[in-house]
């Protein structure tokens, strides 16, 4: 366990850990997420238009179902995102979501 990092400024009261973003990840602000929202409803619009029906699928689905994908059976969490429920069965994220 490391310590938190103190400021000698601040006659050692701990420091505020910096706030920052995994690698790949980026904060959006609201401008853009409402941009993005009318972005997607318009195109569901058009996709309900010509009879397609929205469909929300789970994050996570059972590793048995990712089928060939798997490099083993005997490791079905070997490269993909993978853990175990509480009946031991492999669940992985969905490709999809990768």
């Amino acid at each position: 366990m490391t310590t938190p990092k103190t400021d000698a400024a601040t006659d050692g009261e701990t420091a505020r850990p910096e706030a920052r973003a995994p690698r790949g990840f980026v904060d959006r602000r609201a401008r853009d997420l409402a941009a993005e929202r009318r972005i997607l409803a318009r195109v569901s619009e058009v996709y309900e238009r010509y009879g397609f029906e929205a469909l929300d699928t789970g994050a996570l689905e059972y590793a048995d179902a990712l089928g060939k994908f798997l490099p083993d059976a005997d490791r079905p969490n070997e490269g993909v995102f993978a853990l175990q429920d509480d009946d031991d069965q492999w669940m992985a994220l969905r490709y999809d979501l990768t």
